[in-house]
């Protein structure tokens, strides 16, 4: 299992490697915060989380492997609403629909509903949501096709 999850840009990096460190005890130095370009220059240890930045609202890039899932027994999903509430953040992950704009959203809260991003734009921009999520209450819904409940 791998995993690859979006976060809000507007809580800081730092905030998303220190809340992985007090949930589930990743060493800080085991995970790397930056830019992939720079990650061949990283003294530390080789990491078993990355964090780098991505264009959008949802700009940082958190994915890990196997050692990971090991150290925190966690799914993507779990793993995304833990770090969501310790870091008073949002996500975004794979719905693991085959709808490719479909994506989990999670809150702060670690409340979580499927949203629609927009298809015409390479960040991930939210449309809508297509159930209601708890910590999202602004955000509109619009319920999906039949084919896609």
């Amino acid at each position: 299992m791998t995993y690859g999850i979006y976060f809000d840009s507007g809580t800081p990096a730092g905030d998303l490697r220190q809340a992985l460190h007090t949930v589930y005890n990743v060493a800080l130095e085991r995970i790397y915060v930056g830019p992939y370009e720079d990650l061949n220059t990283y003294p530390g240890p080789d990491p078993i989380v990355l964090i780098t930045p991505v264009d959008g609202a949802f700009g940082h890039e958190l994915s890990g492997g196997a050692t990971l899932r090991e150290l925190t027994n966690a799914t993507p999903l779990e793993l995304a609403q833990a770090v969501c509430r310790v870091a008073r953040t949002r996500a975004l992950l794979d719905d693991g629909s085959p709808a490719p704009d479909y994506w989990f959203l999670v809150a702060t809260d670690g409340s979580y509903g499927r949203v629609m991003t927009d298809p015409d734009s390479d960040a991930l921009t939210i449309l809508y949501a297509l159930e209601p999520i708890a910590g999202e209450p602004g955000l509109p819904v619009v319920p999906p096709p039949d084919w896609a409940r």
